[in-house]
């Protein structure tokens, strides 16, 4: 167990160090950032024009709010958690750091473990930036973190699947597309009715209604229980998949 777990350590660590290492990674971690930074000033320049009065921004403020928190969320787990795991695995196996990680008597499931936590670890910290980036208010901090580990869950899930069938990282790459644009759809929703409704039982779909019900301040088991259901079924079914998938696909192509 204790050799287990230094291996596992010992495999974050180098994990760490490859995110920073790869420009890739490195600059999907920061482009959330740079949205948010974007539709900040977009939002605040597009409402000092508009001229309206105070009763209509402060009417106003908790949809802006759960679009550019909501928003935040999605974009950074649908590319930080995404890109993070898939070109995590795909240059492991261009470099055949995998094959030697194997012969090391290095256990595929503490592999799978490393690139987890450093997709949690990672989303959570670009999240913590893009809240404040945002303007999101202290307070809600901790809610925020939370919805976003909760929402990052299913989404890791399926990447590992992914990763481990990718071949390179230009295959990462296509196969990051399809689950990146699932995360982004809710944030879309304010847009388009069809999309609003479709949106509500995607991936990212709960953790979104719930951040606006947090922020309107209603947030109680009885509304909150569709978006979580919603949640808990993607995670299940990301766990199903892996479970399922995790020993044809866990090894060195």
């Amino acid at each position: 167990m204790n050799a287990a777990m230094r291996k596992t350590g010992a495999l974050l660590a180098k994990d760490i160090v490859d995110l920073f290492k790869n420009p890739t990674m490195l600059v999907v971690c920061l482009m959330p950032v740079a949205f948010m930074a974007l539709y900040t000033f977009m939002i605040g320049d597009a409402t000092s024009d508009a001229g309206i009065t105070a009763e209509q921004q402060a009417a106003a403020n908790p949809i802006i709010d759960q679009f550019m928190l909501g928003s935040s969320l999605c974009m950074t787990i649908g590319m930080v958690c995404t890109m993070t795991v898939l070109y995590g695995i795909a240059e492991e196996k261009e470099k055949r750091t995998l094959r030697t990680l194997m012969l090391a008597n290095v256990g595929a499931s503490q592999i799978v473990v490393a690139k987890s936590v450093v997709a949690l670890i990672a989303s959570t910290a670009v999240n913590a930036i893009c809240f404040f980036v945002a303007g999101g208010e202290p307070p809600m901090l901790g809610t925020y973190l939370a919805l976003g580990v909760l929402g990052s869950l299913p989404i890791i899930l399926f990447s590992l699947v992914l990763g481990l069938a990718c071949r390179d990282q230009m295959t990462a790459g296509v196969y990051s597309v399809p689950v990146l644009l699932l995360t982004l759809v809710p944030m879309f929703g304010m847009s388009n009715e069809s999309i609003e409704k479709v949106g509500h039982y995607l991936p990212t779909g709960g953790i979104y209604d719930l951040m606006g019900m947090a922020i309107e301040g209603n947030m109680n088991l009885q509304d909150a229980l569709i978006p979580l259901a919603v949640t808990a079924v993607w995670i299940v079914a990301g766990a199903v998949v892996f479970s399922l998938l995790f020993k044809r696909l866990a090894r060195d192509n």
